[in-house]
């Protein structure tokens, strides 16, 4: 075990960074817990353990970490995004949704809150706003945007596109 108090806060966020992203999760949450039981106060600290307690499924404690830094800075799209998603996991619809309108507000093709909030209104059986959500995310991401594919797949689940006749007599002619 290492003597945390030889740290710095930065070098500890840099090494529990790096154990995130080996999927070390008790020793990243390790170095995160020791510099929040040491009164640190950092976005990037809140943030990684709102990953963390989410990875966990310890969906309120993800919530609290993500409350508290947007309390500090309401502009972090990605942590609104996240703190939507840990709300729909605790079946808070209504709140996950506020959160995603919000971002929304800032960036109205926000991917993933795009995607996320689809998949929320078809499951209350809003076919059409989640539709124009999915036609939305199609035709304002790359293409090869990760939310996009699945939109597209989702959209041809639900037949919400017509085919083109044009494409269609293209993939006859090869």
């Amino acid at each position: 075990m290492l003597n945390l108090n030889l740290f710095s806060t930065e070098e500890l966020l840099a090494l529990s960074a790096q154990d995130l992203e080996k999927n070390e999760l008790a020793t990243g949450l390790e170095k995160l817990k020791f510099l929040l039981d040491q009164g640190v106060v950092s976005d990037e600290l809140d943030s990684m353990l709102g990953s963390v307690y989410a990875k966990l499924q310890l969906f309120t404690e993800a919530a609290e970490r993500y409350s508290a830094l947007l309390d500090r800075d309401p502009s972090r799209l990605h942590e609104r995004f996240q703190l939507g998603m840990v709300y729909r996991e605790l079946g808070e619809t209504s709140k996950a949704l506020e959160n995603w309108d919000q971002v929304l507000s800032t960036d109205s093709n926000y991917p993933p809150v795009l995607f996320h909030k689809a998949l929320v209104l078809l499951a209350e059986n809003e076919t059409k706003d989640a539709e124009d959500l999915l036609m939305q995310l199609t035709s304002t991401a790359e293409a090869d945007n990760y939310y996009a594919e699945r939109a597209v797949e989702l959209i041809n689940e639900l037949g919400a596109i017509e085919p083109n006749p044009e494409g269609a007599e293209l993939d006859s002619v090869h």
